[in-house]
């Protein structure tokens, strides 16, 4: 569950697969700089 083994490789079966998936699609190489991210809210 966390690591794997999956077999898709977009991180939907695994908790780190994902975290790693999500962080390289914004641009994060790091968890530390993933971490100090603006959340910002658009209630339009």
């Amino acid at each position: 569950m966390l690591y794997g083994p999956a077999d898709r490789a977009d991180g939907q079966l695994n908790l780190f697969g994902g975290l790693r998936r999500a962080m390289a699609k914004c641009g994060y190489r790091d968890v530390k700089e993933f971490q100090k991210v603006a959340l910002v809210l658009d209630r339009a």
